[in-house]
């Protein structure tokens, strides 16, 4: 670490904010429930001050020299919309609008149209529908983030036995059906 960036740290050099600013932090300061924003804003609000160096505030707040560095620039450059949280970037959907109007007519028709040896779709086997028969590259998570998001709740199946007189003649049923649920997979 050289002598220039220690300078650069702990010079106490100020932002002048106008009374008005200082007014809209604190304001956004209690509005806020969130500890990072409440932080941003309150490093500015020390900064703007005077006396506080870039090290005092990053240790007085337990947060790192460089997060203090960058909010109080971002603010300098874009005021406060400079201290909103950036959404995360990635990679974008392959799927298209398009791709999501076939996955919803899929969804919405029988798996015996497609092969497939079952009453309901899971979510696996409809990715895998997908990937086969439509050439859609989609995994199971994403099919599940892109059911979320249309609004489509998916429950993963689950066999009940009520009690009664039958119960014994349900309980071989459903060994039976545990026993060949892999036969169930969609047939070459």
């Amino acid at each position: 670490m050289g002598a220039r960036y220690l300078y650069f740290v702990n010079h106490p050099s100020t932002i002048s904010l106008t009374i008005q600013q200082k007014k809209t932090l604190n304001s956004l300061m209690k509005s806020t429930s969130m500890k990072d924003k409440y932080r941003k804003y309150l490093a500015v609000l020390r900064k703007s001050e005077g006396s506080r160096t870039y090290l005092e505030i990053a240790k007085e707040y337990e947060i790192s020299i460089r997060s203090v560095q960058r909010w109080i620039a971002a603010y300098i450059k874009e005021g406060k919309d400079g201290l909103k949280n950036k959404k995360p970037g990635g990679a974008k959907s392959r799927i298209t609008d398009e791709d999501k109007e076939i996955i919803l007519s899929v969804l919405f028709n029988d798996p015996h149209i497609f092969g497939y040896l079952r009453n309901t779709w899971s979510l696996r086997s409809l990715a895998r529908c997908l990937t086969d028969e439509l050439g859609i590259q989609i995994s199971f998570r994403h099919l599940q983030r892109i059911t979320k998001d249309m609004g489509i709740r998916c429950k993963r199946p689950k066999l009940e036995l009520l009690h009664g007189p039958d119960y014994e003649e349900g309980k071989a049923r459903v060994k039976r059906y545990k026993q060949m649920a892999s036969a169930l997979e969609k047939k070459e």
